[in-house]
């Protein structure tokens, strides 16, 4: 079973910002998870670090499961009800599809972005 994004706290992956389809260089992205759907996200940060404490500061719920940091991609996160599935990609397309084949259910993409260097 995929629940809580699929990479808990084994896949700290290091790719590119988080915003809301913007691409930004040179900027840091993070996204918190947690039980059920909960989750945070943060983009357009200049140090990694800041990026997770904004995720963290974000997060819907409980945000205890874990946090990834990103920096040169496309990232997308899907839920429904208690679920949650989260990747990275090249493209938009990309990431929104890996992130709804990470999540259970009948999921649908929450937020997508993509950044440049």
């Amino acid at each position: 079973m995929k629940k809580y994004l699929g990479f808990i706290a084994a896949t700290f992956l290091l790719v590119e910002g988080f915003s809301a389809g913007a691409a930004i260089a040179g900027e840091w992205g993070a996204v918190a998870t947690g039980q059920g759907d909960a989750f945070g996200w943060a983009v357009n940060y200049p140090t990694e670090q800041a990026a997770i404490d904004a995720a963290f500061s974000s997060c819907s719920g409980d945000c205890s499961d874990g946090v990834v940091s990103f920096r040169n991609t496309c990232a997308a996160v899907a839920t429904s009800s208690g679920y949650l599935g989260w990747s990275t990609g090249a493209t938009r397309a990309a990431a929104e599809s890996a992130a709804l084949a990470q999540c259970s259910g009948s999921c649908s993409v929450q937020v997508w972005a993509c950044t440049g260097d």
